[in-house]
């Protein structure tokens, strides 16, 4: 198996997805909730919103630097 290359197999492209499909979907899911909470005006339900919204925002940065060090440790040996 040749390093370096740059070709990407199909589990490492799934990982990408998976990895960067998941928090948006959190966050998309978020907002939506949270504008229907804001619509019924349930607040506690638009504070849970909030909250998970900034844990989508929190997750997508950690993974984005996870995905860029493997990239890095691959392009580097």
């Amino acid at each position: 198996m040749e390093q370096g290359t740059g070709i990407e197999g199909p589990a490492r492209r799934l990982l990408r997805l998976w990895l960067w499909a998941t928090p948006l979907g959190m966050l998309a899911l978020a907002v939506l909730f949270g504008v229907l909470a804001v619509g019924e005006e349930k607040w506690g339900l638009l504070a849970a919103m909030v909250v998970l919204a900034l844990t989508a925002v929190g997750l997508w940065l950690v993974q984005w630097r996870l995905l860029k060090r493997i990239a890095n440790l691959h392009n580097g040996s």
